[in-house]
C-alpha cells in the first residue's frame, strides 16, 4: 500500500530494540507514529543551474572563502537516479564527505576556480556533467548554514547556522524560501529542526537564515536539502516503528561478501515487519570466525558516510578496548553507523547494533554531516522533582572531556573518540551477547532468523533477574516515567532526592537506567565493569534534589565505581562471564578494581569531580581543584549529564 495514505500508530509491544521486555498494546499520545500524509503545498521554486530535460542541478557558482557551499541533483518527473558519484576535477582540494549522495556540502577554504564532475545513472542511462564555480576572498564576517544534504521524506532534519566569533548574536530568523512545505518546524536560535515533507518525486527545499547582531548589522545564508521520494513498506520493521531511514546507506567495504544482505537485511525502509533474512544470509560473526579480524568486522559494517567506517576501523586498530570489541562483536550480524541513528540501539529482530555517528566524529567537517535533532526522550519525566546524573571520569576529569564547540570548529582527539565509542559499544555488545551468547554459536541453525532464535531461547538477562533481582518497586516505576514517558502519579511527583536515595542506595542496581528492563540492567553491569577494567574509566551516579536550575547542582547522594561494590559482585560476575568468557576469572578481576567512593553530599556535582586519589598516599583533599569552565560550558555539561539515558529505543515492536 502507498505510504502516503497511512496513519501509523506506534504500539508498545513485547520486544524493545535495546533488549526486551513486555508492554501494553495501547498507543500513547507521546509516541503517535507518522503523521497523516497528503498533498504538501509548495512555498516557491528555485532556478536550477543546469536543466538537461531529465535532471535538474541546483547550487551557487559564486562563493566566498569560509562559506559552506552545496550542490544538489534531482531527476525530472518519471525518472529515477540509481547511482551517483561526485568528484573534484580542479581547484584547491575540497573535503566532500557525501560523494554518493544527491546532495553535497563542503567548506570553501581557499580562493580559486573549481570544477566538479557528477557521474550518475538515471533510468539506466549513464550521464556525466561538469559544474564550475568560483571562490573569492573572504569577507570580514560570514555566517553560514551547515550543511546541504539529502534526506528521506518524513525524516527528521537539522540545520545549524555558524556565527562568526567576532560578532554577538541578537536573533536568527529562519524562512523556507522554496520547495514543498517542511513540517513541525522548530527554531532553536542557531539550530533549525523540521520533518521533511511527503513528496511524490524527489524535491529540493531551501531555507534562508537571517542573522541579526547586537551591533545592528545582519547577514544571511541559504541551504539546499534534497527530499527523496521513497517506497516504504508501511507494515515494515522500521516504518511501523516510526523510523524513517536514509537511502544513502552502503556497505563500507564495497567488495564485502556480505554487501547485498547488509544493504537489504538490517537497515532499510523495506524490511518486512517479521524479518525474513536468516543466519544463512547474514550469520553472526562468531559463527563465521571465533577470532574475527578487523577486516571481518568491517565487512559487516553499513554506513551512511565513508568517514564513519574509517573512524570505526581506526578505533578498532588503535584503542586499548579494540581486542575486546573484536571478541564481543562475534555476537552480532552487522554494525550500522549512520547520521540518522539517534539514539543508538541493539535489535534482536535483525541481530545488528545501530550506532549514533555522533560518537565517531573527529573533524568539524565530519560533525557537520550529523543530525542534531534532540533525543526524543530528553524531556521524559520532566514532572519529577529529582534528577539522576551520570558520567564517566578518568584521573578526576571527564571522560571523554567533551565541550567541543561547533562554532570554533574544534577537532576531537583520538582519546575522546575512544572514550565516546567504548562505553557505547560495551553496552550494545552486552545486549547482543545477552541474546546470542558464545555458547549458542556452535549450534546456530543457519535457516532460522535472529528473531525466531530469540523467541525459542531465553536470554542471560532473564536468568540474572531470576537469580539476583532488583528489589525496589519504586525505582522500577520511576524508570518507566523517566525513560518510557509514563505519566507520574502524585506520589511520584512528590518524591524528593532524599526519597529516591532511600530507594536506590540499599538496592543492587548499577544505575537508574538499569531499572528500565532486565536487558538494560544486564548491559549496564557489563559496560561499567569493562570501562573500569580496561580503560580505568570510573562511572559516577548522583541523585539531585529538585529541578536542575543552575550549572552546578548540589548532590544529595552520589557514588563512584558502584559496579565494584561487594553488594553487586555476584551480579557483575554473572553478566560479564556470560558475554565474555575469554576474559578469565571475572571475580578475581572485580576484587582488584577500585572500591566505590561516596561523593561529598551537599556539594556541587562539578565540585565532586575530583574524589578519587591520584596516587598512593596522597589525600583526596590535596587533589581537589576547581573545574575551570564558563557558566555556559558548565550548563552544557550538566545538560549532557542530566540525560541519564544510555541507549536504546524503547517501545519498538519486533
Amino acid at each position: 500500500m502507498n505510504s502516503k495514505s497511512w496513519l501509523l500508530i506506534i504500539v508498545v509491544c513485547a520486544l524493545y530494540a535495546c533488549g526486551g521486555g513486555s508492554g501494553s498494546d495501547q498507543s500513547t499520545p507521546d509516541n503517535p507514529g507518522l503523521n497523516p500524509i497528503g498533498d504538501t503545498p509548495s512555498v516557491g521554486d528555485l532556478t536550477p543551474i543546469l536543466d538537461t530535460g531529465n535532471i535538474l542541478i541546483y547550487g551557487q557558482q559564486q562563493a566566498e572563502v569560509g562559506e559552506a557551499l552545496g550542490f544538489a541533483v534531482v531527476p525530472q518527473s518519471g525518472n529515477a537516479i540509481s547511482s551517483i558519484r561526485w568528484s573534484q576535477t580542479s581547484g584547491p582540494l575540497l573535503n566532500i564527505l557525501a560523494s554518493n549522495s544527491q546532495t553535497i556540502g563542503f567548506d570553501t577554504k581557499e580562493t580559486g576556480n573549481y570544477s566538479l564532475t557528477l557521474s550518475l545513472v538515471n533510468n539506466g542511462e549513464e550521464q556525466t556533467h561538469n559544474i564550475d564555480f568560483v571562490v573569492s576572498n573572504m569577507s570580514e564576517s560570514l555566517s553560514t548554514i551547515r550543511l546541504d544534504h539529502t534526506v528521506t521524506e518524513l525524516g527528521k532534519v537539522s540545520l545549524h547556522m555558524d556565527i562568526p566569533e567576532t560578532k554577538t548574536l541578537d536573533n536568527i530568523q529562519w524562512n523556507q524560501i522554496a520547495g514543498p512545505q517542511a513540517q513541525n518546524i522548530q527554531n532553536n536560535d542557531d539550530f533549525l529542526f523540521f520533518d521533511a515533507p511527503a513528496v511524490d518525486n524527489d524535491e529540493i527545499i531551501s531555507f534562508e537564515g537571517i542573522v541579526q547582531f547586537t551591533d545592528g548589522s545582519s547577514e544571511s545564508d541559504r541551504v539546499l536539502v534534497t527530499v527523496k521520494n521513497v517506497d516504504f513498506d508501511t507494515n515494515g520493521l522500521f516504518f511501523s516503528n516510526n523510523i524513517v531511514i536514509t537511502e544513502d546507506l552502503f556497505a563500507y567495504k564495497s567488495n564485502s561478501p556480505y554487501k547485498n544482505p547488509l544493504e537489504s537485511c538490517v537497515y532499510s525502509n523495506n524490511i518486512p515487519g517479521t524479518p525474513n533474512c536468516t543466519f544463512r544470509d547474514l550469520p553472526l560473526i562468531g559463527t563465521s570466525s571465533n577470532s574475527p579480524s578487523i577486516d571481518d568486522v568491517m565487512n559487516r559494517t553499513l554506513v551512511s558516510h565513508a568517514w564513519m567506517g574509517e573512524r570505526f576501523e581506526q578505533y578498532l586498530t588503535n584503542s586499548a578496548a579494540g581486542p575486546d570489541m573484536l571478541q564481543l562483536l562475534r555476537g552480532v550480524t552487522a554494525i550500522v553507523i549512520s547520521y540518522d541513528v539517534r539514539p543508538s540501539f541493539y535489535w534482536s529482530a535483525t541481530g545488528a547494533i545501530y550506532l549514533d555517528a555522533r560518537n565517531f566524529w573527529q573533524s568539524p567537517e565530519e560533525r557537520d554531516t550529523l543530525n542534531d535533532v534532540p533525543d526524543f526522550r530528553s524531556d521524559f519525566g520532566s514532572d519529577l522533582q529529582f534528577a539522576v546524573l551520570w558520567r564517566y571520569t578518568k584521573n578526576n576529569q571527564y571522560y571523554p572531556a567533551g565541550g567541543y564547540s561547533k562554532q570554533n570548529r574544534d577537532i576531537r582527539p583520538f582519546e575522546d573518540l575512544e572514550a565516546s565509542i567504548s562505553w557505547l559499544m560495551y553496552h550494545e555488545l552486552a545486549h547482543a551477547n545477552d541474546f546470542f551468547p558464545p555458547t549458542s554459536w556452535p549450534n546456530m541453525n543457519p535457516n532460522t532468523t535472529p528473531l525466531a532464535y530469540f523467541r525459542n531461547n531465553g536470554t542471560s538477562s532473564d536468568i540474572l533477574t531470576n537469580t539476583y533481582p532488583l528489589r525496589s518497586d519504586e525505582m522500577h516505576a520511576l524508570a518507566r516515567v523517566r525513560f518510557q514517558n509514563e505519566t507520574p502519579n502524585s506520589t511520584q511527583i512528590a518524591y524528593r532526592g532524599s526519597d529516591v536515595a532511600g530507594f536506590f542506595t540499599p538496592d543492587i542496581a548499577p544505575s537508574f537506567y538499569a531499572y528500565l528492563t532486565n536487558r538494560e540492567d544486564f548491559a549496564t553491569l557489563v559496560e561499567r565493569f569493562m570501562m573500569l577494567h580496561r580503560l580505568d574509566a570510573e562511572a559516577d551516579v548522583a541523585i539531585i534534589d529538585g529541578a536542575i536550575d543552575n550549572s552546578n547542582p548540589s548532590v544529595t547522594w552520589g557514588q563512584r565505581n558502584r559496579v565494584s561494590s561487594p553488594a553487586l559482585e555476584d551480579r557483575t560476575v554473572f553478566a560479564v562471564s556470560r558475554v565474555y568468557p575469554e576474559l578469565g576469572n571475572v571475580r578475581n578481576i572485580v576484587q582488584t578494581l577500585p572500591l566505590p567512593i561516596l561523593m561529598r553530599e551537599n556539594e556541587g556535582w562539578l565540585d565532586n569531580l575530583d574524589i578519587s586519589p591520584t596516587f598512593e598516599n596522597e589525600s583526596i583533599e590535596e587533589t581537589r581543584s576547581p573545574l575551570k569552565l564558563s557558566e555556559l560550558e558548565k550548563r552544557a555539561i550538566i545538560e549532557r549529564d542530566r540525560r541519564d539515558i544510555h541507549s536504546g529505543r524503547p517501545n519498538l515492536k519486533p
